[in-house]
């Protein structure tokens, strides 16, 4: 019970002592692809990992004074390379300095959260890591703090190992005050084995270390609570954000004018490639290609897809997954997920069964397809006797304005809201394909600022096949390249531009064509969008 009321106290009963960081939601998720393990860094560098009931801080003792991040103006924030690499910027005299936080995995395979503080600005300062009992839902919970010199431990978990021994340490029961108090007055020990508790749970520690001009120091956070990672044996940041951005070109690639846009569903996708569970998430998974990961979302606990809060969403994305993929596997073992769900959709709520509604058709297709020929019958009976509208398109310009400078999206309380980029890339991918019964429309709709500029698509899957297609411009004249690979069997598709030329089309799986003039507005002449490109679309090498 005395834990259940820690938790329930908020920040300020705790007197003003207590540094608190300030910020809620808007946290973004970091990981390992193949792990299970997941850490969140607020909007100024706290991690924490999912589950615990404890966080790391940073604090720099500059020339001038202690600056602590989530006190501070000066706090910039953004990903490496589009990557689940967080990156956090500090001003201080003469410079920055420069927080990264990321998952990695050692050649032996131990996994860790690493995190870099690296000194940026042109005199030395100091570096405070500190461990608190605050998380991302507020006030966690530490009864113990050992420190040993090689690690830390909380409640007998090894949780933080530096890359070498700090100078000084403060540790605090929050008695004789917080433990930022203690070290900020100089009154941090020189490091020797240590310990303390609290009955409340409020134990903390802080590990004070020198940090030279242009030295990083780093730290390893272990996934599976063991000391034995060694923070030298783990990847640097810049490393473990070109694996991911190699990853990341396994799937749809996407090349567009607006910069901010086509970050965002770069940064997405990855973020989606940690997710779990959402079947949102697995179909903006299956739409920009990685079908084994969508699968595995949807599948990987079919019970649970089954047993779902939106039937609807979730029979949508068995739908999309089929379609996309044409994986018969996958598609035997939906059907007993598919016959729970239907049921479900009169008394879910009216939007999720519409969307449930919208995706009849395709799972009576996905039932044809694997003998269960009476069921799609029925099915297609019940789609035919329902009336249903199209699934609502997605405010990107909302979307994109509301974003953190991470692509993140606070969700229920705090934490990082997948769903919100799943409808990103869902949107954006609409932008540039959109799907019907006999064909696909490319650009159905283009923006005012994307006209005099070129743009592609590349492998992205469509219920009619891998479609790779690009636009350049010979002055006001689009020119379109294209290439489907269609499905085996299926009838010719006809591919239209209604977005730069409505009275073309062809039925051609590949080719060129220059298309009708466009008028390029004035203003978008003016912010030069009028520079063509001439990558043409090409298949990846082994697709």
């Amino acid at each position: 019970m005395a834990r259940m009321r820690l938790r329930q106290r908020p920040a300020r009963a705790l007197g003003e002592g207590w540094v608190q960081p300030r910020r809620a939601g808007r946290w973004t998720t970091i990981g390992n692809l193949d792990g299970h393990g997941r850490g969140m860094v607020d909007p100024a560098g706290l991690v924490t990992l999912a589950g615990a009931t404890w966080s790391l801080d940073w604090w720099i003792g500059a020339e001038d004074r202690w600056h602590l991040p989530s006190q501070e103006v000066a706090v910039r924030q953004s990903l490496a390379s589009t990557s689940p690499v967080v990156e956090t910027r500090l001003r201080v005299p003469s410079g920055d300095a420069v927080h990264r936080a990321y998952a990695a995995r050692a050649v032996d395979g131990a996994e860790a959260l690493i995190v870099e503080v690296e000194n940026q600005s042109k005199i030395p300062f100091a570096v405070a890591l500190a461990l608190r009992p605050h998380t991302d839902a507020g006030i966690g919970r530490i009864d113990s703090v050992e420190v040993d010199g090689d690690s830390v431990r909380i409640d007998g978990r090894a949780v933080l190992i530096p890359a070498r021994s700090p100078g000084r340490v403060a540790l605090s029961d929050f008695a004789g005050g917080d433990s930022a108090a203690v070290g900020f007055a100089g009154a941090a020990a020189p490091i020797a084995p240590a310990s303390v508790r609290c009955r409340d749970g409020l134990a903390q520690a802080v590990l004070l270390f020198p940090l030279a001009h242009t030295a990083c120091l780093r730290a390893a956070i272990p996934l599976d609570g063991s000391d034995r990672v060694d923070p030298a044996d783990l990847p640097a940041a810049v490393q473990v954000a070109a694996g991911w951005n190699a990853h990341a070109a396994a799937g749809c690639r996407i090349e567009i004018p607006d910069r901010r846009l086509r970050d965002a569903v770069a940064a997405s996708t990855k973020h989606l490639l940690l997710g779990a569970g959402s079947p949102r998430v697995a179909e903006a998974l299956d739409a920009m290609g990685f079908h084994d990961d969508a699968r595995r979302l949807l599948l990987g606990d079919a019970l649970g897809t089954a047993r779902c809060d939106t039937p609807g969403a979730a029979l949508h994305a068995l739908a999309r997954h089929w379609s996309l993929s044409r994986d018969e596997a996958a598609a035997r073992r939906s059907v007993e997920v598919v016959a729970a769900l239907v049921p479900r959709l009169g008394s879910t709520d009216p939007a999720d069964g519409a969307v449930g509604q919208v995706a009849l058709p395709a799972i009576s297709e996905l039932l044809t397809a694997v003998g269960e020929d009476r069921a799609a019958r029925d099915m297609r009976a019940l789609a035919d006797a329902l009336s249903h509208a199209e699934s609502p398109g997605v405010d990107l310009d909302a979307l994109l304005g509301s974003a953190s400078s991470t692509w993140t999206w606070p969700g229920r309380g705090s934490g990082h809201d997948l769903a919100a980029n799943a409808a990103l890339v869902l949107g954006a991918l609409d932008r540039l394909v959109k799907e019907h019964a006999h064909g696909l429309a490319l650009a159905p709709v283009v923006p005012d600022a994307w006209l005099g500029q070129g743009w592609e698509l590349h492998d992205a899957p469509t219920r009619h096949g891998r479609l790779s297609y690009a636009v350049r411009w010979h002055g006001d004249r689009p020119a379109l390249l294209w290439h489907l690979e269609s499905c085996s069997g299926d009838a010719p598709v006809v591919l239209s531009v209604p977005g730069l030329d409505p009275s073309w089309s062809s039925t051609e799986p590949s080719g060129d064509a220059l298309l009708a003039a466009v008028p390029i507005p004035e203003r978008a002449r003016r912010r030069g969008l009028t520079i063509p490109v001439s990558v043409e679309p090409s298949r990846r090498s082994g697709a």
